[in-house]
């Protein structure tokens, strides 16, 4: 428990608060037991009192919980009130940990803050005691009694706009209160910024109540920004106290960026077009000019040009003028009018080119020249803006940020355009050397490493532009085809592998990829848009790519988070943890990369691994976090559940230090991984592997489990590359098992993927905690209905989640009292219902898989016709339907005790239909067992292993005209004394081994007892 408390001093006294801290109760309560004796006749003290009712409620005796009520009421009744705040926040600790909210509470520190009302310690640990526990009225209470009794102090003066401006973000979008706390921060805030301005010294101003910092000028920039108060914003940082060139700005460049956005979402085209225009002249490589400004070289920022490019774009709308009414300081409206009708935003173009011609190959001014030209009209663009893309290809085409900065550009233009800009490319790339087939020729004697990654850019941006598109390749380039590609690819990625430095067999010893990484990487996503020969092969001979990467450039981490999701999909998921934990993810990026392996792995693979068990090359090497996802998945959890304490040191600490800007970033941090989406999906997937494993986990996190009103996406797509055109459907959704998993800002929506998973783990707690008890529980009443499929979730979750509906609507019923008559009819007819319903819906399910051989491409990876393996699609519908499975024959178990007492059905028609719904259940798993048992046996055979390797490497005989791509991958594993097929046959042996472990517990699962 953490109850920090200050002041005491007395050796007794800290006995005590070490035994409350160590969840010692009936220890802690001898200790005060014995200290009350030791107390002098009439003297009381209010944190004995405090703590001994406290342990008491938390006691399970009933007559000591009667007892600790009793203190505790008359601690609040009391007159004079408790003035020691150690007794109110030792009674609002307990509270919390009972998960008990008692208004009295805040009266009671409200009561002591006004007895007491000198004592400023009170009223900062009120204040906090609120804040800690996001209480933002409470807070708001607290710091306004705090700096109604000290007007002169800073500290609660601030305090007060902060926790008004976090209340008008997170309260509930319910009546004007949230509003009315949004308008009292900026008020007040505005207060401090004209006292600033009239200057600290003068009469009638308190000095606390000044803004003294940077900090102080950026959170009064978020607090205007919230309310739409851009005008006065931009004021501020114009004033010659709080401005850019104050004192207290010091010629900062973030207030030069906020104050450039502002002028944006103010609209003042014409001041952010000279603002940004004065900023680029002083950047100037020229010169010969006098600084306006004076940041120099600084002023040369993406965000000057992009604002640049944007604000001359707006000033032909006819709009721009209510926001402006000068182009100078010194001119008139008059002179507006004159401007425009002179034609001005031609003048404003022409001025602009000429600004991009002064700085000519720089990287920010070509990439605004490039937003410049798409603005043109189409057919003056046509050719200009393939030239301007290629121009910075040759410039920067070697970098690897070379392809995000063309990406929008390029992917606007037209296929006249797109063919101009890709033979421009491959010209210069094939006098270099570097063109297409050039790489496979021994007539190449140097390695350039630059030239490499620019080849690599030019291979993203085809693959971009042609082959990720909905279109014939001819239509833009002759001569071709996706398998040329790929070939070119392979070549890319090989040649840059040959140059290394490194042996080929080893990974690289320097942290840094190599060039020819992503041209792997590259091949891989094109694989699995290749339709020729079905993508089952293609989907083999795209993983052992890229498990080649991984293994040979480990600082490739978008190869690993690819190849996680690629053995998930393919159903391997002892391997998806192995490649997982090579990533080597620090603590602090759990919360936005541990859904990679943790979307849907528990029913795919939801059990324990013990390495010892496997036989797998260098096994004595293993550890359990090697291979075991479960490991994994606590891991993450555990950091959730510290991760509260530790946001709350750091968010503490910047309230001591007075740091508001920082203190608001923190806090926006911690509510972004707090209510995340990540960790609501971890606790779904826990619960589910905890039922299917059957193994109980150390910790209960279900404490995770609550419940916010708003949920925020935190999940980074980073570690899977987007080289897709922006119109085509991204590698990670090729990657993924299943759609991409959706959440809504807003969980009372129900047609949506994390609220359904989030309310059948409910039901599923609901259930397990009941152990056949009828006794309802009204915490998970109506939390799930009925609603319509929603489209990321599979056949199977939505069958799960209908289920719960209808066991949830039996469990309500039996725990409510039926009276007699039509009352009694009614839930008899509604009991009958959802029996029949649950019936028929396990029928169709036993049916589905019983004849899963009849769709082998919906279950099954369909190497020929005689050969398949079990695709995750396989081990998601087996171990999801045996989990509905488990909520059914819980749900039986306490409709048959509740039928037992309320004989809501009669009796035999009941135990019919539980008779029947249970059989099923165990037919069920006498299905899987049969598949998975088959498929266990068949993947052992030398057939299979052989006919997986001809998928990828084709047959020795083979030539390139039957299979470009295997005859490729052939020469490219073919490795001396150790050929092609002996390296991919060790890669699928592998495979094959994951595939049967998996397979294996399946059976035992499933094994009839």
């Amino acid at each position: 428990m953490e109850l920090v408390l200050r002041g005491l001093k007395d050796h007794p006294d800290l006995q005590i608060h070490d035994a409350i801290v160590s969840a010692e109760w009936r220890h802690a309560l001898q200790l005060i037991e014995k200290r009350e004796k030791k107390l002098k006749k009439g003297q009381t003290n209010d944190w004995l009192t405090a703590c001994k009712a406290s342990i008491l409620l938390t006691l399970p005796e009933p007559a000591k919980q009667r007892q600790g009520r009793t203190l505790l009421g008359a601690l609040y009744a009391r007159t004079p009130p408790v003035i020691d705040f150690n007794a109110v926040e030792t009674i609002q600790s307990f509270a919390e940990l009972r998960h008990e909210l008692d208004p009295r509470i805040e009266t009671l520190w409200m009561h002591s803050a006004n007895a007491q009302p000198s004592d400023e310690e009170l009223h900062r640990h009120w204040f906090k005691s609120c804040f800690r526990k996001r209480d933002w009225q409470g807070a708001r209470k607290a710091a306004m009694t705090y700096t109604k009794h000290f007007p002169d102090k800073r500290d609660p003066f601030f305090w007060t706009i902060f926790v008004n401006f976090m209340a008008s973000r997170t309260l509930p979008d319910q009546g004007t209160e949230k509003e009315l706390c949004g308008t009292m921060a900026y008020r007040m805030y505005a207060k401090a910024a004209e006292a600033t301005s009239l200057g600290q010294d003068q009469k009638g101003l308190r000095n606390g109540r000044v803004i003294r910092t940077l900090d102080d000028i950026s959170f009064l920039l978020d607090v205007y920004r919230s309310q739409g108060k851009y005008e006065e914003a931009i004021a501020v940082l114009e004033s010659d106290h709080t401005g850019i060139n104050s004192r207290i700005g010091r010629r900062s460049w973030k207030l030069v960026a906020w104050k450039i956005r502002l002028l944006g979402l103010a609209q003042r085209w014409l001041d952010q077009y000279k603002f940004c225009f004065e900023l680029l002249e002083d950047a100037s490589p020229v010169g010969g000019k006098p600084q306006v400004h004076g940041f120099g070289k600084m002023g040369n920022d993406g965000c000057v040009w992009t604002a640049l490019v944007n604000s001359a774009l707006s000033l032909q709308l006819p709009t721009w003028m209510v926001h402006r009414k000068a182009i100078h300081a010194e001119s008139s409206e008059t002179t507006v009018r004159k401007a425009i009708e002179e034609n001005f935003y031609k003048n404003t173009r022409l001025a602009v080119a000429s600004l991009l011609d002064t700085f000519k190959m720089d990287r920010n001014a070509m990439c605004a020249g490039m937003l410049w030209v798409r603005s043109l009209d189409t057919d003056v663009r046509k050719e200009t803006l393939a030239t301007k893309a290629f121009e910075y290809f040759e410039a920067y085409g070697h970098k690897t940020f070379c392809f995000n900065d063309l990406q929008p550009h390029v992917s606007a233009m037209k296929l006249s355009g797109i063919q101009h800009f890709l033979d421009k490319v491959r010209a210069w790339l094939m006098e270099l050397g570097y063109g297409v087939n050039q790489l496979g020729q021994d007539k190449i004697q140097s390695f350039n490493p630059h030239t490499l990654m620019a080849k690599t850019n030019a291979l993203k941006l085809e693959y971009c532009l042609i082959h990720s598109r909905d279109m014939k390749s001819n239509e833009i380039i002759q001569d071709t085809s996706m398998e040329t590609f790929i070939d070119e690819c392979i070549q890319c990625y090989q040649f840059g592998l040959k140059n290394s430095g490194n042996d080929a067999e080893k990974p690289r010893e320097f942290a840094e990829r190599f060039p020819g990484d992503d041209a792997g990487l590259l091949a891989t996503a094109a694989l699995l848009k290749c339709p020729r020969n079905g993508r089952n092969g293609k989907m083999l001979q795209a993983i052992i790519l890229i498990d080649e990467l991984s293994t040979r450039s480990p600082a490739s981490y978008e190869a690993l988070g690819t190849l996680i999701l690629f053995y998930i999909r393919l159903g391997a998921g002892l391997l998806a943890a192995r490649a997982y934990h090579k990533l080597s993810i620090k603590n602090i990026q759990l919360p936005t990369l541990s859904w990679l392996l943790w979307t849907r792995l528990s029913t795919v693979h939801p059990h324990n691994i013990n390495p010892k068990d496997l036989n797998l090359p260098n096994n004595s090497q293993l550890s359990k976090a090697d291979f075991d996802p479960v490991h994994h998945l606590t891991q993450a959890l555990d950091y959730h559940i510290h991760l509260q304490d530790t946001d709350q040191h750091e968010i503490l600490e910047f309230l001591e230090a007075k740091q508001y800007a920082s203190l608001h970033r923190a806090m926006s941090n911690s509510l972004h991984n707090q209510n995340g989406f990540v960790k609501y999906l971890l606790v779904t997937e826990w619960a589910r592997t905890e039922r299917l494993s059957g193994l109980q986990q150390q910790r209960d996190y279900w404490v995770l489990f609550d419940q916010p009103s708003t949920m925020f996406e935190n999940r980074d797509e980073s570690s899977v590359p987007c080289w897709e055109h922006p119109d085509s459907r991204p590698l990670l959704l090729d990657v993924m098992p299943g759609e991409w998993p959706t959440v809504a800002g807003n969980l009372a929506v129900q047609n949506e993927w994390l609220s359904r998973q989030m309310s059948i783990a409910r039901t599923f707690s609901h259930v397990m905690k009941r152990n056949g008890s009828a006794q309802r529980s009204d915490v998970y009443r109506d939390r799930i209905a009925y609603a319509e499929p929603e489209t990321s979730m599979t056949r199977e979750e939505h069958t799960q989640y209908q289920t719960a509906v209808e066991c949830q609507s039996m469990l309500n019923l039996y725990g409510s009292k039926v009276s007699e008559g039509l009352a009694k009819v009614n839930a008899s007819w509604s009991v009958l219902i959802n029996l029949e319903s649950i019936e028929k819906r396990q029928e169709a399910v036993n049916k589905e898989l019983a004849t899963m051989r009849d769709r082998k491409d919906d279950y099954f990876w369909v190497i020929s016709d005689e050969v398949i393996a079990p695709s995750w699609q396989f081990f998601h519908a087996a171990y999801t339907s045996l989990d509905t499975a488990i909520l059914i024959k819980k749900a039986l178990d306490i409709v048959e005790t509740g039928n037992s007492k309320a004989r809501v059905v009669d009796p035999q028609q009941a135990a019919e239909k539980v008779a029947a719904i249970r059989k099923l259940c165990d037919e069920l798993g006498t299905i899987i067992h049969a598949e998975a048992l088959n498929l266990y046996q068949a993947l052992s055979s030398e057939t299979h292993h052989n006919a997986m390797v001809n998928s990828i490497v084709g047959r020795p005989s083979d030539t390139q005209e039957n299979d470009p791509i295997a005859y490729r991958l052939r020469k490219h594993f073919d490795r001396g004394s150790d050929g092609a097929d002996k390296v991919v046959k060790a890669f699928i042996t592998e495979l094959c081994q994951a595939w049967c472990e998996a397979l294996q517990n399946l059976c035992k699962l499933t094994a009839p007892p």
